[in-house]
């Protein structure tokens, strides 16, 4: 009886109220001003629906505080608040719930009734959904959580090499493998223990529906890990830098599925959209294809219309990868495409608007650009190429109608450097 009215809060959006307008689901969001989170948040603004208050540690990344910040009630609370009472042995009555310390969401928690929906993007540790699970009994429509396909790095192997199925999310028997698997996975171990604490609240009186995303890498405009943009530049600039891309032998070809960023956001609406039928399930959200490094630095190659660019096998000091992060495979979508009509977009789609994306970007983001450029010079730029390359920077900010000094300069013979990795980041 209780969900089918939580059921029909939902179903509610649907409708108009006698002064003809359609009312709109109230949404808490644990994070959302990143890759990910912004980009679900910013489709729920353009609709219309919601009235969403964001909860972040007070950080913006990208454009999101223009993006975002205007649309949402924005209020700051660490999910990882540890009270000093929390490490003494005799503590009696020592509250470590961190919302509890956030009194700004705490009032706003009171104060409303019901959350249609709660968005988590920042959950990491189970204590954190322990922590929301009892801060908001009894006030949530359905809990929709972003996991990851690192769920399956934990868990017990697979008969086959096939791609992963949702119901290969499952851990060993014994405790001395999950440990070891720990310590193997640490993030997959902690996120399928966050999915973990999901189901065994729904399951007691004063649990919710939950719904849990597996996300694969995820590629698209904002990102916050710096991968794509850093092989990016690394394939724009391969004529003037001249030393082929890191590209070990044990993970070049290593098959993996990718997750564009919009289609997140779209899936999320679907299930709000849906509604209980498609609830306390975990679904695998990528794109059709699958890739390896290779096939993804062949691709940029193509999108950005250059002849060749070859990969380094060999493992150095200054080697390293960034794609792929799991080694489990690529995951089946099926379940999605049946149950929430998921539609993924062609990864020729998806490569095309994150190229073109960050090609814009480097002009306008210039603090993050410098940030991966400086350590593309430090791992990457042979020193007798360096001028060669800060010529191709200039280069193409003033196609772009730009000229940034440190970089002009070098046509003008001044061989200074740019700032390093270290003092960027402490500008901002």
């Amino acid at each position: 009886m209780g969900q089918r009215i939580i059921l029909l809060s939902i179903l509610a959006a649907t409708f108009v109220n006698i002064f003809g307008e359609e009312k709109r689901l109230n949404v808490l969001s644990f994070g959302g001003n990143g890759n990910i989170g912004s980009a679900v948040l910013n489709r729920m603004i353009d609709s219309g629906l919601y009235n969403i208050v964001m909860s972040t540690r007070g950080s913006w990344h990208w454009d999101s505080e223009d993006r975002i910040g205007p649309f949402v009630t924005v209020v700051k609370c660490n999910r990882d608040y540890q009270p000093a009472c929390a490490a003494e042995v005799n503590a009696t009555d020592c509250d470590i719930n961190a919302i509890k310390q956030c009194k700004e969401l705490m009032e706003i928690i009171e104060d409303t009734d019901m959350f249609d929906v709660v968005l988590d993007f920042s959950g990491y540790e189970p204590k954190w959904i322990h922590d929301n699970c009892q801060i908001l009994k009894n006030k949530v429509g359905v809990y929709i959580y972003i996991s990851t396909d690192s769920v399956y790095e934990v868990s017990i192997d697979k008969p086959t090499k096939r791609p992963s199925i949702e119901t290969d999310a499952v851990r060993p028997h014994d405790e001395k493998e999950i440990k070891l698997l720990k310590r193997k996975d640490p993030y997959g171990h902690y996120k399928f223990s966050c999915e973990q604490a999901l189901i065994y609240y729904q399951k007691d009186k004063n649990g919710f529906p939950w719904v849990s995303l597996r996300l694969a890498d995820v590629i698209g405009p904002r990102d916050t890990t710096n991968r794509w943009w850093t092989y990016q530049l690394w394939v724009k600039f391969y004529p003037e830098i001249e030393n082929p891309i890191f590209m070990p032998a044990h993970v070049a070809n290593k098959i993996e599925s990718l997750t564009f960023v919009e289609d997140v956001a779209q899936v999320v609406t679907d299930i709000i959209n849906l509604g209980e039928p498609v609830w306390n399930e975990a679904y695998n959200i990528a794109m059709e294809e699958e890739f390896s490094l290779a096939n993804i630095l062949l691709r940029m190659r193509d999108g950005l219309g250059l002849k060749e660019v070859l990969g380094n096998s060999e493992d150095t000091e200054k080697s390293f990868y960034l794609y792929p992060t799991v080694f489990s495979g690529n995951m089946d979508i099926n379940k999605a495409k049946k149950k929430l009509h998921f539609q993924p977009t062609s990864a020729e789609e998806a490569f095309k608007k994150t190229l073109a994306w960050y090609e814009e970007a480097f002009a306008k983001y210039p603090t993050q650009r410098d940030i991966i450029l400086s350590e593309l010079f430090q791992t990457a730029v042979p020193k007798q190429n360096r001028d060669a390359v800060y010529l191709a920077i200039d280069r193409e900010l003033t196609k772009m109608g730009h000229t940034e000094e440190k970089y002009a300069k070098k046509k003008k013979g001044d061989l200074g450097s740019l700032p390093s990795a270290a003092e960027i980041k402490e500008e901002l």
